[in-house]
Parts: structure tokens; C-alpha cells; sequence
């Protein structure tokens, strides 16, 4: 990553996610050639992960990196200001790995139509609103603007009336796991 690049705590923490998330293990180096981390700005960024319920991880020495060790849960306990940047965190993560969208081109819908397929599609808006219900139509434009400040595709096609993003962009879930993750193994024994 360019180093002249300058991300902000929320895009940094986001990229990381994006980093662990396809990961079983994710190793340390491995995290450092896609963006600088040292130690302790790593230790506070998987802080913030964790605690907003994105991932549950833990130090592998046998791993050389970080593995996956359960299901992640949102820390409530914590102050109102952090908290507001954990629920925001977790939804845009949350979107990431969740989004889902069925919509075609308008001409195609039409066409359906008048040969007397009628269907509903799941909009990349709707998949928003299912997931997090009563926020603000400005704000899932935000948290889409900043998913395409992240690098991801995903747009409002005036010309064919539909959302569109490319799904290659979106990781879904945690792959490569070793055969066995146990307690040895997360303890380099």
C-alpha cells in the first residue's frame, strides 16, 4: 500500500478486516506487506474488531499470525463515544461480508414482464435496509460511499435503474483453515 496514502482509523480498521476475513490464519507478515502495521497500532486495531463484534482471534506462534477461535460478539460495556464507532465499524464490516443483491437491468425486468415473469428482486438497498432497519437513507449512502472509498464497487445505475456492485469485491467468510485449530495449536505447543 502507498505509503503516502493516508487512511483514516475507521479505513484502516475496515482494510484489516478485509485482511483477516477470507484468512484462517492470517499472518503477521502477511498483514504487514498489504499495509504497514507495527505491533501496538495492530494490538488497538484488533481491539476495535473484536469489540465490535467483526472477529474473534487470537496470536498463533505455531500460526505465525492470527486464527480464527470463535464467533465475535459486540462489547456493550464500553463508553458512548467508543461505542458509536464500534456499531459503526461493525455495520460497514457487517456489509461487507453480508451484502447481498439480486437486481437486473430495467430492459431485462421489463422483458420478463411481458412474458408474465414477475419477481421481486433484492436490491443492494433492500439487503441495507433488511440488515439494519430505521437508520437514514443519507446513511446508507455514506456507508456505501465509503465501502467505494475502500475500493469496492458499488453504484446506482441510473441508465439501467438498478444497484450493481461486483461481487468478486465482497469476501464472504473465513477459508483455508488448517484440518485442526485446538488450544496446542493456538499455544504453539
Amino acid at each position: 500500500m502507498d505509503k503516502k496514502m493516508k487512511l483514516t482509523k475507521l479505513e484502516r480498521q475496515l482494510k484489516l478486516y478485509e485482511i483477516l476475513l477470507p484468512c484462517a490464519i492470517a499472518e503477521f507478515t502477511a498483514v504487514c506487506q498489504v499495509y504497514p502495521y507495527n505491533k501496538r497500532l495492530l494490538q488497538r486495531d484488533l481491539a476495535d474488531l473484536r469489540d465490535g463484534g467483526l472477529v474473534a482471534v487470537k496470536y498463533s506462534r505455531k500460526g505465525k499470525g492470527y486464527v480464527k477461535t470463535g464467533i465475535p460478539e459486540f462489547k456493550e460495556d464500553v463508553p458512548p463515544r467508543r461505542k458509536a464507532h464500534l456499531r459503526r465499524l461493525n455495520r460497514l464490516g457487517r456489509l461487507m461480508s453480508e451484502l447481498a443483491n439480486e437486481d437486473i437491468p430495467l430492459w431485462m425486468k421489463k422483458d420478463n414482464q411481458a412474458d408474465g415473469c414477475v419477481k421481486e428482486y433484492v436490491t443492494a438497498k433492500d439487503c441495507y435496509q433488511e440488515l439494519f432497519p430505521g437508520l437514514s437513507e443519507r446513511t446508507r449512502q455514506r456507508d456505501f460511499e465509503m465501502l467505494q472509498k475502500l475500493g469496492h464497487q458499488i453504484f446506482y445505475d441510473f441508465s439501467e435503474h438498478c444497484f450493481s456492485y461486483n461481487e468478486d469485491d465482497f469476501c464472504l467468510g473465513w477459508v483455508d483453515a488448517p484440518e485442526k485449530i485446538d488450544d496446542d495449536f493456538l499455544d504453539g505447543l
